[in-house]
């Protein structure tokens, strides 16, 4: 342990191991509990011997698994955006999902759909088509005092015009799970057409934050592909990012591993988010169109609390 704490410089290991513990054993309580709660001995021959109960492991592995497997790589790739795309070390990093990006994203992949044959890929390339403009927005407005206002701006319009393209009410569970977040219904499937582009945003991220006097187009490229695969596999989601980047910034460390722990933060995040929503919707009547409560719906207000929260905090440190 010693060596391991001259190794790291600092305590950026112990918070890499706790965020990794903590992410554990909020994955286990997303895959043991829900609609069908599974006690604890269930959950073990679940996970030990599935052929002793046959039902408990369809529920693990065929229901929960992929939707815990997607809700971590979302939160991941969107707090390695938010890291890569801050403007200096100790500057704020920007968030994914209010600054517009994944906005865009989602409605580059309601366009896609809605103009293509349904196929699932087409949403993967709208996404990546949207959140690039959304990434490049940021960047040409990077230097302006106003590009706070218009990233929120564009968060809000990008879901007014993707709602307009499905205003069918077939077809609104869509645009929920694209605009506001969720992981209802999200089976192998959906991760069989996830997965190339969030091993590639992972890769992508890494690559870049392992040299960091990589030039600019890079780190804007990587934040690109990392957003658009956290948008196809949760949906637009707002707070997440800023908040783990500045939790990962806040500690000392290596590039690589300050991006590690952002992605941890984030990870833990969405599967905590993810489970509340869950629980929430457990306790309210029936949401009518869509089965769960979305995730962007907790998220406002979380955001909210949490800017009410900075702005008495800034008023008082001034008074």
């Amino acid at each position: 342990m010693t060596r391991l704490l001259r190794w790291s410089g600092s305590t950026l290991s112990w918070h890499l191991i706790v965020s990794l513990g903590a992410l554990l054993v909020m994955m286990t309580m997303s895959l043991a509990l829900g609609s069908v709660a599974l006690t604890p001995a269930r959950f073990l021959t679940a996970l030990t011997m599935p052929d002793a109960d046959p039902v408990a492991a369809a529920i693990v592995f065929n229901v929960r698994l992929p939707r815990v497997l997607l809700a971590c790589c979302a939160g991941a790739l969107t707090a390695m955006a938010a890291l890569l795309l801050a403007p200096h070390e100790q500057g704020a990093a920007p968030d994914p999902g209010w600054s517009g990006m994944m906005p865009l994203g989602a409605l580059g992949a309601v366009i896609a759909l809605t103009v293509s044959t349904g196929s699932p890929w087409w949403s993967v390339m709208g996404a990546l088509v949207g959140c690039g403009a959304g990434v490049a927005l940021y960047a040409a407005t990077q230097r302006w005092r106003q590009r706070r206002i218009i990233g929120f701006v564009v968060a809000l319009v990008a879901p007014v015009c993707a709602f307009g393209l499905l205003i069918g009410e077939v077809r609104i569970a869509t645009w929920v799970r694209w605009c506001l977040g969720s992981l209802e219904q999200r089976d192998w499937q959906a991760w069989n057409t996830a997965w190339p582009i969030l091993l590639t945003g992972v890769l992508l991220v890494v690559a870049a934050e392992y040299r960091p006097s990589a030039h600019r187009w890079r780190r804007y490229v990587s934040a690109t592909v990392a957003t658009a695969a956290a948008t196809v596999a949760a949906g637009a989601l707002g707070w997440i990012g800023s908040t783990a980047a500045r939790r990962a910034q806040a500690s000392d460390g290596s590039p690589v591993r300050r991006i590690v722990l952002a992605g941890l933060w984030g990870a833990l995040l969405v599967v905590g988010i993810d489970l509340a929503a869950r629980g929430v919707t457990a306790l309210l009547p029936s949401p009518g169109l869509i089965g769960e409560l979305p995730l962007g719906a907790l998220l406002i207000v979380i955001s909210g609390a949490a800017y009410v929260h900075d702005r008495v905090r800034s008023r008082s440190h001034r008074a």
